[in-house]
């Protein structure tokens, strides 16, 4: 069994410095072996590394997780490689990663990637110029419309081959993949591709039939996705629930989506836990959601903390607001944080209200500058107030007049022009000044000192400079 995955095969890059923890109770000899598999990619028994990683150690946790990847039990390789990240191993956080990029789930694999990166890890940073590239040669690849109204699919979501220059080299590609196999579904659509590119309008068409009389999902898929790009996501509805229900995971995640736009959340919930079950995170995300709101809040924080366990820090900020539902209000603190502190917006506005209630303004302010620029609406808001509790009416007014634009201000916005320009006369467009003392008279009525002295600044009564 090869320890590694394909793109990790040369050495374990959690080095010595941060290997995780062994298990306890074995003999030396194993402990060894798996030091060898984990640092320098050494073939291993599948049945010893099962072995170590029931018994605790998270060193063999990765390998053998990452072994079961390499014989394609995918779903099993993931449950094993993210109890290892949750224990703290890197390389388990990159070997996860590397599958939804193998996979075509960049997003997902950026979510593993970047926080290990982000700690100066060299080869989680290689992973992310990796991705960069790989998202690069995708767009470079993206083709346009062909006459014969037959695009060439998109890489498919398993990854099998890296993305390809043209769609003809693509179409090569796989009857390389599939040598004496003239009829796999992945075939006849290269070689509707060939066609297209040939100008034989009709063959072309032929072999789409044929892919798709196969039911083949990840065929359906890019048929799907073909009628996206031609019809939008609505004309598409039907072709993306044939996908779905063939079992692919992204139209799965996308039918969950539309279904909970029209209100039918039956009938999404059923297509988010399909795509949960295949791994999707954000089906995590969104089925959590869905079950908070009809008051199920165990199953779910049971979908949030799924979430985080893949790097998801909107689970992050969701299981905060959950948990201050339920009245825990330090858990909920401890996930706003965490969340707030790899940028998440929406718990930088969460983490900032905890920190203004103690009285902290001064480092509640930054938390709102950050998801305000990023063009928050709450954000904006808290920071009006914030703002004008110290005098600083201008910015504030500017800010607070920014709030009925999506235009986010820039980094360091003090004295920045208001998004709306100006009147003819030379005036600032949008609310004036009382409009933030408005805003301020609700903490005021309600005894707050400081911002009846805001308001009172803002008014100009004697003593307040």
């Amino acid at each position: 069994m090869v320890a590694w995955w394909r793109r990790r095969a040369r050495r374990g890059p959690g080095g010595a410095d941060d290997a995780p923890a062994r298990g306890t109770g074995r003999d030396a000899a194993l402990d060894e072996q798996i030091r060898a598999a984990y640092e320098e990619g050494a073939p291993i028994p599948e049945e010893l590394a099962a072995k170590a990683a029931c018994a605790g150690d998270v060193r063999a946790m990765t390998v053998y997780g990452i072994g079961l990847g390499n014989r394609g039990a995918v779903k099993e390789a993931e449950e094993w490689l993210r109890r290892a990240r949750v224990a703290g191993d890197k390389a388990a956080a990159i070997a996860l990663g590397t599958l939804y990029m193998n996979r075509g789930e960049f997003a997902a694999a950026e979510r593993y990637f970047r926080p290990v990166a982000e700690t100066g890890h060299i080869g989680a940073r290689q992973a992310l110029a990796e991705l960069r590239a790989l998202r690069e040669a995708a767009a470079r690849s993206a083709p346009p419309p062909r006459p014969a109204q037959v695009p060439p699919p998109a890489e498919p979501a398993s990854g099998s081959v890296p993305p390809a220059a043209s769609p003809a080299e693509w179409a090569a590609r796989q009857l390389l993949l599939h040598p004496a196999d003239d009829r796999h579904p992945h075939v006849l659509m290269a070689m509707a591709v060939l066609k297209a590119e040939a100008g034989d309008v009709a063959s072309a068409r032929a072999y789409v039939a044929g892919a798709l009389a196969t039911g083949d999902p990840e065929v359906l898929f890019w048929v799907s996705q073909m009628h996206v790009d031609r019809d939008g996501i609505r004309g598409a509805r039907e072709h993306i629930r044939r996908a779905a229900d063939a079992g692919h995971a992204t139209s799965q995640h996308t039918m969950g989506v539309l279904l909970t736009e029209d209100g039918d959340t039956a009938l999404a919930e059923h297509y988010y836990r399909l795509a949960a079950d295949a791994g999707h995170t954000d089906s995590y995300v969104n089925l959590g959601v869905l079950l908070r709101g009809r008051g199920d809040l165990d199953g779910a924080e049971t979908y949030y903390r799924r979430a985080i366990e893949a790097g998801d820090t909107g689970g992050m900020n969701n299981l905060g607001n959950l948990l201050r539902q339920r009245g825990d209000l330090a858990g909920a603190e401890q996930w706003w944080r965490r969340a707030a502190d790899a940028g998440e917006p929406d718990a930088l506005v969460s983490y900032g209200a905890v920190l203004a209630e103690r009285g902290d303004w001064a480092a509640a302010e930054p938390l709102w500058r950050r998801a305000a620029e990023a063009g928050h609406a709450a954000a904006r808001l808290n920071l009006v107030g914030a703002l004008a509790r110290t005098g600083r009416m201008e910015e504030a007014e500017r800010w607070l007049r920014s709030v009925d634009t999506d235009a986010p201000l820039p980094s360091g916005s003090q004295g920045a022009p208001p998004p709306g320009g100006a009147d003819d006369d030379g005036r600032p467009a949008g609310p004036d000044l009382a409009a933030v003392a408005d805003w301020l008279s609700g903490p005021a009525r309600a005894g707050d000192a400081d911002a009846r002295a805001a308001l009172d600044l803002l008014h100009g009564e004697p003593g307040d400079d």
